[in-house]
């Protein structure tokens, strides 16, 4: 499929420094990402820069919320972008209690590390 034939994608990602340009994730294979995320209001609510241990899930596999498998996919290794999860891709109308607002948009700093095959 042409580039310029494929839907636009869910997540607008904003790059702040270039990846390699040649490897993508891919559905099924592992990530570890170094992300923040932030409300709207500019309230941190989540860091792993901090943690000093990126996070790491499968690709469009059901284990994180929408917006990581959208935004992720996008980025090669080594890229670093800023991008913002509306509501419907992140924890939507039951939010995360003690945590995020329910129908909270999050504004995220995300870095792809590495991708690998195994868990």
């Amino acid at each position: 499929v042409a580039r310029d034939a494929m839907p636009p994608p869910l997540i607008d990602v904003q790059i702040i420094r270039a990846g390699d340009g040649k490897y993508y994730p891919k559905p099924g294979e592992t990530v570890a990402i170094h992300y923040t995320i932030k409300l709207a209001s500019g309230k941190e609510v989540d860091n792993t820069y901090k943690r000093k241990q990126p996070f790491r899930f499968k690709v469009a596999c059901g284990q994180v919320v929408k917006g990581w498998d959208a935004a992720v996919t996008q980025l090669s290794v080594g890229e670093k972008a800023t991008c913002v999860f509306p509501a419907r891709l992140a924890y939507g109308e039951k939010g995360f209690p003690g945590l995020i607002p329910k129908n909270a948009e999050l504004h995220v700093t995300l870095e792809l590390v590495a991708i690998s095959m195994g868990d």
